[in-house]
């Protein structure tokens, strides 16, 4: 037994540095997630991404005649990007849309509020003003409040709503529209490729009811 022991402790040295060898290999320090080894694109690539889905959609039609009403025509629809996550192969973009006014808000209102009313009903104000346009649609809320509450409602909160966020907004004035929006960026040949995801964190702030 006692030729065996120089055996025994040959082996277990070699043992013993195999296990070490195999423990540091698969040491977490090694695998650890190091972003820079990911190429996140820039807030600007994202944003022309988001410009271009928005410009393109079928879908969008009725949103950029809304935009073009309460923007203006310098005005446009822009991007503030809060986030990005890398999803295998895609990013996951969070982001705000904030509406670049080219005219007055108070200008915007006025257009606005002229295309909500009939034009028979409108030609019969004695002012076409941000001021009388208000009253009719005031009135008109309450008028079908019994009829149709949810309609009220919404016109109610409308006027309410816009007045706060237009009314005294300067030309060239950034207003937040929309919070919490999301979207799946992906790469493609030209460049990046943008896809609206639903979203239960997005708020609707700056837009009619």
């Amino acid at each position: 037994m006692k030729e065996m022991q120089p055996v025994m402790s040959t082996a277990r040295l070699l043992i013993v540095p195999a296990l070490m060898a195999l423990l540091t290999a698969c040491s977490p320090g090694d695998n650890e997630f190091k972003p820079g080894q990911i190429a996140y694109p820039s807030d600007a690539q994202i944003t022309g991404a988001l410009q271009q889905q928005f410009a393109s959609d079928p879908n969008s039609a009725s949103a950029r005649e809304l935009v073009k009403t309460l923007g203006g025509d310098k005005g446009e629809l822009r991007y503030r990007i809060q986030r990005v996550v890398y999803r295998q192969g895609a990013f996951e973009a969070q982001y705000d849309a904030v509406l670049h006014l080219g005219q007055p808000g108070a200008q915007s209102l006025t257009a606005l509020y002229a295309s909500m009313i009939p034009e028979a009903e409108r030609q019969k104000l004695k002012a076409q003003t941000l001021e009388a346009y208000e009253a009719w649609l005031t009135q008109q809320a309450a008028s079908v409040e019994k009829s149709a509450p949810d309609q009220a409602r919404a016109l109610s909160r409308t006027v309410e709503v816009l007045g706060k966020c237009y009314r005294e907004a300067p030309a060239g004035a950034d207003v937040v529209v929309m919070q919490g929006l999301s979207a799946l960026v992906s790469p493609e040949r030209k460049g990046l490729y943008a896809e609206k995801l639903p979203s239960d964190r997005a708020t609707i702030l700056c837009l009619p009811a």
